[in-house]
């Protein structure tokens, strides 16, 4: 479970009344349970943000890095049309590193078209074409090349 930022303010309030309450009824000077409170309300509040730029920084750097690759994007033909996602990416695994599969559906009746685009990381994208193309999956023959870059219509 994913816990977002209101909650997290809500639980560093809860801790933050908490620690007011503890360091006050310890008869200690004024100035320390409202400086322990203050400190533990910040610390919940800005905890979670610090977090997720930590998540999103090492994640991208993760995709960017992984296996000293670069990230290519491959069209995948002659799909079957009953073939999913995982699927896809399963199949793939055996021969690759995915990162993502995209799979084309019909925008009126949501049906699979029957090709899609995988990303892959790899240093030499000619082997993995060589080692796809014409395989058998789903007793469909694929077709595999590299992915076009998308074309901005005016």
């Amino acid at each position: 479970m994913k816990v977002g930022f209101i909650q997290c303010a809500v639980i560093s309030a809860i801790f933050a009344i908490a620690g007011y309450l503890l360091f006050s009824s310890a008869s200690l000077n004024v100035h320390v349970p409202l400086t322990v409170s203050a400190a533990l309300l910040i610390s919940g509040i800005v905890t979670p943000w610090l977090a997720s730029l930590i998540q999103s920084s090492s994640s991208s750097d993760a995709r960017a890095h992984s296996n000293d690759g670069s990230v290519e994007t491959l069209y995948v033909g002659n799909l079957p049309y009953r073939a999913n996602e995982n699927a896809v990416k399963e199949y793939f695994s055996s021969f690759i590193e995915v990162q993502s599969v995209r799979l084309m559906k019909d925008r009126k009746t949501g049906k699979r078209k029957g090709y899609g685009f995988i990303e892959v990381v790899t240093d030499d994208l000619n082997s993995v074409i060589d080692k796809t193309n014409d395989s058998i999956f789903q007793e469909r023959t694929l077709k595999v090349r590299p992915a076009k870059d998308k074309v901005e219509h005016a």
